[in-house]
């Protein structure tokens, strides 16, 4: 059975169950992670008042509503018109009802948008849309990164759990932010579920870095650190473990962290760019890398967040063969750098890692698919040149 069929599946049990009960005032629904996004089954109703499901990606990091081309097409909505520019976008109407779990979510006044590019916001994950933060922010939300569930609670129905940690929220985006300590220094986060890991300002890093020189470093955004592929020089960006991130009296352990250089406009930091959407000045923004031991709660109303542990930090979450990967309109996924020891070279096309063809498939199912333990191998099909190579390339600890 697909991750898409399981996940509509076990919403439909979800709401079966909710349906027994009266209103529902909460829901705990199954949620898939691909490439350290949380991906959840939601229904959304048709112009003619059909229901169809949609797979959403929890985007606690961005307040707009993001449509796929298919999606928005299914529903009756027009597209964007044609043309070569990118991002062809559409602003439309919220959709009028969506459900998880059997709960009806509050979309009223969200800004939302088809996108027919950048397609990668989709194919990458074979998602639909996302869920964003100005829908989250009117529930207590808790994100089980170790039990695969969220649940979505209307505001006081839902029970705290864990370390509570101040937090501040900004009503027009709802975007969460708490005050962390690393190395000894304070550094303001936001917290984006939505991205594929930890991001802060390079200049925040390289502090860090400087100051930290037995923390393990690395160069080349590989594994959960490789975004999209079409952000600038992913495979160049300076990487960096840290045995500690302090969140209130929660330690988050061996967290990986990426430099962001200043691409955001004249002179802006990813620090000064994201501050536009927090209601003070971040220096970045924690990923869910960060969180996977843990179950996060956010609590909008109360201005807190809740953290309980629920697994052993990852200290192998970069233990792959080192690709920099960018995903092409056509599925398949484009070489930007690393393992050139190992016969692969920047300019190829990732044709197949074993017997998993890449063309087609997730970003975090290739990802993974190239993980193991340091010094095992992975035989990987490259075309170069119109040409198909069988490469064996080893697993190594990049970070």
């Amino acid at each position: 059975m697909d991750v898409r069929r399981w996940l509509v599946v076990a919403a439909g049990v979800a709401l079966l169950a909710s349906c027994r009960s009266g209103p529902v005032t909460s829901v705990t629904v199954p949620v898939t992670l691909d490439h350290n996004r949380m991906l959840v089954s939601a229904e959304i109703q048709r112009k003619d008042g059909t229901w169809r499901t949609a797979l959403l990606w929890i985007d606690t990091g961005n307040p707009d509503f993001l449509l796929s081309e298919e999606l928005a097409a299914d529903l009756g909505i027009e597209p964007p018109p044609a043309g070569a520019e990118t991002p062809r976008v559409r602003t439309v109407a919220p959709p009028a009802s969506v459900r998880i779990g059997g709960l009806p979510l509050d979309f009223t006044g969200v800004t939302s948008m088809v996108m027919a590019q950048p397609r990668w916001l989709f194919t990458t994950m074979h998602n639909d849309g996302n869920l964003p933060s100005t829908v989250l922010q009117r529930y207590q939300v808790a994100f089980d990164f170790p039990g695969r569930r969220l649940t979505l609670a209307v505001p006081g129905s839902l029970a705290h759990r864990g370390v509570r940690v101040p937090a501040s929220v900004k009503a027009a985006t709802g975007i969460v932010q708490v005050d962390t300590v690393i190395g000894g220094r304070s550094v303001g986060l936001a917290i984006d579920l939505g991205a594929s890991y930890t991001f802060v300002s390079e200049d925040v890093v390289a502090a860090l870095a400087g100051g930290h020189s037995e923390w393990p470093q690395a160069t080349g955004a590989v594994g959960g650190a490789n975004i999209w592929g079409w952000w600038p020089q992913e495979e160049a960006w300076p990487l960096l473990r840290v045995p500690e991130v302090r969140v209130g009296e929660a330690s988050l352990g061996q967290v990986g962290i990426v430099g962001l250089p200043s691409f955001f406009g004249e002179g802006a930091s990813l620090g000064a760019w994201y501050s536009k959407k927090s209601a003070r000045p971040v220096d970045g923004f924690l990923g869910p890398n960060a969180l996977r031991g843990w179950r996060l709660e956010i609590d909008y109303a109360g201005g807190a967040v809740y953290l309980e542990r629920g697994a052993a930090d990852d200290v192998h979450d970069m233990d792959l063969v080192p690709l920099t990967l960018r995903p092409q309109p056509d599925g398949s996924y484009a070489v930007l750098g690393g393992a050139a020891a190992d016969g692969v070279q920047p300019g190829d096309t990732l044709v197949a890692i074993g017997d998993l063809a890449a063309k087609g498939t997730t970003m975090g199912t290739v990802a993974d698919a190239l993980r193991g333990a340091p010094g095992e191998v992975r035989k990987l099909t490259v075309e170069r040149s119109g040409i198909r190579l069988e490469v064996e390339a080893k697993v190594t600890r990049h970070l």
